[in-house]
């Protein structure tokens, strides 16, 4: 009897034990798919909080964007505008007798200073370097545009500012004109294209030695250079830079 009943309680122990394997092994395979659930959730919200806000900041890059292209078209009408007064005022200096039209030369010489840059509007940019932001553009196309764009504008910023140029055309207008006469010239307006006045009296110059005027000549034509150029810039490589960005961004992002 005693070893009957040994015997049936080791074989009830161990079809026990057989009944609680599966019963441990449900409930890890319960507990892992929760656990791989909760992660495969977690990382579905990250990438839906990341690509909200992607979304955000191309909106934010498009509107800018935006801002630039219209800016830039008034730039270039601006630009256009003062390159047709220098042109006036190498045909006057081509003149044989300066003196003559020498009033005429004050009024288109107050031009050379007159100039208007394109900056970008920058503020998301800057928004997106600092933050380090601009990991959420995935799109290595975008990405490499967007880059490209503002070093592209770096470049334009570098040209639109000849500081050397700037400095020897106004020590050779000196040379020229008189101060006081060709900055009543000049006055601050809303709109640039008026800031410069017809004279309302007959002026002089105060020379026509040859040499001066050879050297006027040299450093005025550098401006008209630096103009042309930066008109070229913004017509042939930052526009279209700029029509491309806002192409991708609406295609990426399905914008407005």
């Amino acid at each position: 009897m005693e070893a009957h009943a040994h015997t049936h309680s080791a074989s009830g122990e161990s079809h026990t034990s057989r009944k609680r394997w599966p019963h441990y092994f449900w409930e890890f395979f319960m507990l892992f798919l929760a656990v791989s659930l909760g992660f495969l959730v977690e990382n579905q919200r990250e990438h839906y909080v990341e690509h909200q806000r992607e979304k955000k900041f191309a909106q934010l890059l498009y509107e800018d964007f935006k801002k630039d292209t219209a800016y830039i078209n008034q730039v270039i009408g601006i630009k256009e505008w003062r390159g047709k007064k220098l042109d006036s005022l190498f045909y006057l200096l081509s003149l044989p007798d300066l003196q003559k039209n020498s009033t005429s030369l004050y009024y288109y010489t107050a031009f050379a200073d007159l100039n208007i840059p394109f900056n970008p509007n920058d503020a998301t940019i800057q928004q997106l370097r600092n933050s380090g932001s601009l990991r959420y553009f995935r799109n290595p196309d975008l990405y490499n545009a967007i880059t490209q764009y503002y070093s592209t504008c770096s470049f334009y910023h570098d040209a639109e500012t000849p500081v050397e140029s700037n400095l020897f055309l106004q020590a050779s207008t000196m040379k020229l004109f008189d101060a006081d006469k060709i900055s009543s010239l000049t006055t601050i307006t809303p709109d640039i294209r008026n800031a410069i006045s017809a004279p309302k009296e007959e002026m002089q110059l105060l020379s026509t030695d040859k040499q001066i005027i050879n050297e006027f000549k040299y450093h005025a034509r550098s401006i008209k250079l630096n103009n042309d150029l930066t008109i070229m810039l913004l017509k042939n490589i930052i526009g279209p830079q700029l029509i491309n960005l806002m192409n991708q961004l609406k295609n990426e992002y399905h914008l407005k």
